[in-house]
């Protein structure tokens, strides 16, 4: 990732110590980004301040150390999304603390659209070396001509987990992904009434009992329902998720083509914040891969999640019997004798 810096100074700064502070905070800057680059958690949260946060662009608080220290090096099976810093603008307040501001595009793995937005970020002089004591992140306003909910109509219907592994092709009619069992993820999708969202059922079986084992072994089914809307205000794609086991979420949908991107912030049952990109490709008829990239994790790391979803055919409805006259409503009939 590379990064431009304008350095723009105080006029009344001892140009001594604005080269000394500038290149100390240059330095910082290039240690964070090839840290990013390598998936080195550790060396990132050392670059925070102990108390430094980061607001995400939908106003969510976490902690800096806690975010970044959970970033572990990408693998073919939990891909990263990649990051550009397009330029920042670095600012000394004081002989200690600067502030860079900058653009970002965060490409999703797999999307071939990035999303645009910025960034500002507090440096201080701490304990003899420059660390980051904030970030602000904001999105980029949605453009006019964004998606409206009636895009995700191809989600309506029941949906099945196939495969695991979205690089590898499932044989035709492969089985569900815990052979000789249920299904372990199950979703429904349907319009409500005035069709002005759309609520998604999710079901997480027992695993252990899908694979064939004993129900009482693994963890209880778990139900998710959520509710995807258009947000007036925003002029975004909205969505609200809650799990059976007290855990919650929120997400704002974006559109490339046929691949959706829900940046998704949720909040576990301990109060862990997670945020994470949800990625969708859908390949226009009856199959979609669905991943999972964690970016900023609070408490236990959270996996990486790709899997194969295919809608299940229309279950067939057996006909209808002929309506038979009711000896109780037959015109024809007389009075009993």
């Amino acid at each position: 990732m590379a990064s431009v810096a304008i350095l723009l100074l105080p006029c009344d700064a001892a140009p001594a110590q604005q080269g000394e502070a500038t290149a100390g905070i240059r330095a910082a800057i290039r240690s964070y980004a090839e840290a990013f680059e390598r998936g080195d958690g550790k060396t990132l949260a050392s670059l925070w301040t102990p108390d430094g946060d980061i607001v995400d662009d939908d106003g969510r608080l976490l902690n800096g150390r806690e975010a970044v220290g959970q970033i572990t090096p990408a693998t073919k099976d939990a891909p990263r999304p990649s990051f550009q810093i397009e330029q920042t603008n670095l600012r000394m307040l004081t002989a200690d603390v600067a502030v860079e501001d900058g653009t970002v595009e965060v490409t999703p793995p797999g999307a071939t659209a990035a999303l645009k937005g910025w960034f500002s970020a507090t440096w201080v002089r701490h304990d003899g070396s420059w660390k980051l004591a904030c970030v602000r992140e904001s999105q980029v306003a949605a453009p006019h001509n964004s998606p409206r909910l009636a895009d995700l109509d191809w989600m309506v219907g029941d949906w099945t987990v196939v495969e695991d592994r979205p690089d590898r092709e499932p044989a035709a009619g492969a089985a569900p992904l815990a052979p000789g069992g249920r299904p372990p993820l199950e979703v429904s999708v349907r319009w409500n009434a005035t069709r002005t969202f759309l609520l998604r059922d999710m079901k997480i079986a027992d695993a252990s009992a899908a694979a064939g084992g004993d129900a009482g072994d693994g963890l209880p089914t778990m139900h998710i329902t959520q509710r995807i809307g258009w947000d007036p205000l925003s002029r975004q794609i909205v969505s609200w998720a809650f799990g059976s086991d007290g855990s919650h979420g929120e997400a704002t949908w974006t559109r490339n083509d046929g691949t959706w991107v829900a940046r998704t912030m949720s909040v576990l049952p301990d109060g862990t914040q997670m945020a994470s990109l949800n990625i969708y490709s859908y390949d226009g008829v009856n199959r979609c891969t669905w991943r999972s990239v964690p970016t900023h994790v609070g408490g236990e790391h959270a996996p990486h999640v790709s899997m194969t979803m295919i809608r299940k055919p229309p279950a067939k409805t057996a006909p209808q019997a002929s309506p038979q006259t009711s000896p109780q409503t037959s015109p024809k009939r007389g009075p009993a004798r």
